[in-house]
């Protein structure tokens, strides 16, 4: 068997495209001791408005509970910690049970970050802190979704923002390169409320 330069350069192509995605998989988890927080992201604020919404997948690998007590940057001025959806009064953070995971998304467990500071663009990350009560402090890159995204990677949030600012450049990190990823393999209920 005669192997070509072109079929060398595909195979090395797709090496390096698996291995970009592995990179790119792994970017979207941060692990601090028992803890790992995947695919963290946040809802832009609304056109005038300075709040935004903070969600992800927080998995407890332990066997002690732990709790998110807080969330810093310097783009927010400060933060309201809900564990549910129904309670208009924040709480004192959100427990993380142990061996479980706890689902912040539309519609249940979230992070409201109020008096933004700085502009968010979509399709962009925010450097954060996570403060867990055990586990510590945890950097972490949130995705920065379109103010009605139902989840993360919510390419036709992305559309409709990018539609209603008129943008038509598709070379930005919002376009196109997004996917349809509703975590489903991770059997969550995932309810998409735009009130959150």
């Amino acid at each position: 068997m005669t192997i070509t330069r072109r079929d060398l350069l595909l195979a090395s192509g797709a090496a390096v495209g698996a291995a970009m995605l592995l990179g790119e998989a792994s970017a979207h988890e941060y692990e601090i001791g028992k803890l790992v927080v995947e695919h963290p992201w946040l809802r832009a604020p609304k056109e005038g408005e300075t709040k935004a919404y903070f969600y992800a997948f927080i998995h407890n690998l332990g066997a002690t509970p732990d709790r998110l007590i807080g969330v810093k940057s310097e783009k927010f001025g400060k933060v309201e910690i809900h564990p549910d959806a129904r309670g208009d009064q924040p709480a004192q953070g959100i427990l993380v049970p142990p061996a479980q995971t706890t689902t912040l998304a539309p519609g249940g467990a979230y992070v409201l970050l109020l008096d933004i500071k700085k502009h968010l663009e979509v399709g962009w990350g925010l450097e954060m802190t996570l403060t867990f009560e055990k586990a510590g402090d945890v950097v972490i890159d949130a995705a920065i979704e379109a103010p009605d995204a139902a989840h993360a990677h919510d390419a036709e949030a992305a559309a409709r923002w990018e539609k209603a600012q008129g943008k038509q450049d598709t070379a930005g990190p919002a376009a196109g390169g997004q996917d349809h990823h509703d975590h489903d393999h991770h059997d969550h209920d995932h309810k998409a409320s735009p009130q959150n």
